[in-house]
């Protein structure tokens, strides 16, 4: 037995033999099963029920009444009363003994103040008892610090929720619901509520930060006023599965928090967030795809494109000392040609020359290099290789594709233009040793052989 744990059974000795202590820390385990209690928390708790009351069984304690603001302690055992302003999704986790949980939290307001509700794998079942704006009443949970020390209730095993009549609490603050228009949502460090409309889902990356691995995933949201990113973390990111979420759902979403990026607003789901699917009255979905002809300067944009080229995967270090990779491709359409190019996890796609790729959410911009310009991936942007969309321009680019098969020597050696490139495919006869030569910027090696297929033989 931990000494911690034995230090706690002395606060109570007098009061319960150590057999029946050890049972009733083995069944609260039980009873809790999640990964952010553990068994010193537990008898911490057992003791305070002793210290706090006399021995009697839960159905005949007596519960006080307590003001959010004057709740202090981890183990008296209160009840208290509040308005639901959130009901958060519930998340899944995995416990220290490898089990899986769920947690849910709940935001509850009096007329002294707001306290966050913590709802473990037992206490998830009540959650259908209420609805937000409900005044209700809780019974059995501890009181305990959160997040940047603000208290919270952690609800027990056994915790009993009971819905009371708003008439007999006129103090209690309203629920209103308010919702943002997307295109009013500017400033940050503010919780919104918004109703929209889903247009892109990316996919769920994953990354490196202080030596722990994370997931980010995010939603293009679009109401009639204007368009937002919101973004998911880590075990949030399995809402999209588990609520599921797709393209062209409606959602509404409660408590969402404003972030800013590179000047841009854009929102983020936290621990009282709420995504509630639905039939609500917001535009639908109108894809816009770009012809690579009409490029310019713009954010989120859509392309469709045959790969012309690709080009071997970089890899460099930042000057945090982390490393990042990136990989460049070329792509065109009926109307034209374009770079594009791929960052960290994108530059690690099997994307081949002749696929047909389709961009969502990538960033044009003019390189002062080429003087063009290239569209650049970003961590909301999703790619579909080949996708299998039945449209016209889909279409044009697999009569394209067929150009871009190797060509025979015989037609290359007859080519009356230089410079024009192709692909060969051929058996080596003969291979040179490399030779070096003299340049402006420094030494060059060249290598040259020569190439047979069933028309001829060229030298590359």
């Amino acid at each position: 037995m931990k000494r911690e744990i034995l230090d706690e059974y002395e606060k109570i000795k007098d009061k319960i033999s150590k057999e029946e202590f050890l049972k009733q820390l083995e069944e609260r385990k039980k009873e809790y099963d999640v990964g952010f209690i553990d068994e010193v928390d537990i008898a911490h708790m057992i003791v305070g029920e002793y210290l706090n009351q006399e021995n009697k069984p839960l159905s005949e304690r007596e519960y006080k009444i307590a003001d959010i603001a004057e709740m202090e302690g981890a183990d008296r055992n209160l009840k208290i009363i509040g308005r639901v302003l959130r009901i958060s999704n519930i998340r899944s986790f995995i416990n220290r003994a490898g089990k899986e949980g769920k947690v849910a939290n709940v935001l509850l307001a009096d007329e002294t103040r707001k306290i966050r509700a913590v709802f473990w794998t037992p206490n998830i079942k009540l959650l259908k008892k209420f609805k937000e704006g409900d005044i209700i009443q809780i019974e059995g949970f501890q009181v305990r610090g959160g997040f940047a020390g603000r208290k919270e209730i952690h609800l027990q095993p056994r915790a009993t929720i009971k819905v009371l009549d708003p008439e007999d609490h006129p103090n209690i603050p309203e629920y209103k619901e308010e919702i943002t228009p997307i295109a009013e949502i500017k400033e940050e460090d503010e919780e919104v509520n918004i109703i929209a409309r889903i247009t892109r889902i990316s996919r769920i990356r994953t990354f490196e930060r202080n030596g722990r691995e994370g997931k980010i995933a995010s939603m293009e949201l679009k109401d009639e006023t204007g368009k937002i990113t919101y973004t998911l973390w880590n075990r949030d990111t399995e809402l999209i599965k588990n609520l599921p979420l797709k393209e062209g759902d409606a959602i509404k979403v409660l408590g969402a928090q404003t972030r800013k990026r590179e000047g841009e607003v854009y929102l983020t789901h936290h621990g009282l967030t709420r995504i509630i699917k639905g039939d609500f009255k917001v535009p639908e979905v109108e894809e816009k795809i770009l012809k690579i002809g009409d490029l310019h300067e713009e954010r989120d944009v859509n392309v469709i494109g045959l790969v012309t080229k690709v080009h071997d995967k970089i890899n460099f270090e930042r000057a945090d000392g982390t490393t990042g990779s990136l990989r460049s491709l070329e792509i065109m359409d009926d109307t034209g040609a374009v770079r594009v190019t791929l960052w960290h996890e994108d530059a690690d796609l099997d994307i081949k020359k002749g696929d047909i790729i389709k961009i969502e959410g990538g960033n044009v911009e003019f390189d002062n290099y080429t003087s063009s310009y290239r569209i650049n991936t970003n961590w909301n942007t999703r790619i579909t290789i080949n996708p299998e969309e039945d449209t016209g321009l889909i279409k044009v680019l697999k009569e394209y594709r067929e150009h871009l098969k190797p060509a025979k020597i015989s037609s290359i050696l007859e080519m009356e233009d230089e410079g024009e490139e192709v692909d060969v495919v051929g058996r080596i006869l003969s291979l040179r040793d490399p030779r070096e030569f003299q340049r402006e910027d420094g030494v060059g090696i060249f290598r040259s052989m020569e190439l047979a297929d069933d028309t001829g033989v060229i030298r590359p």
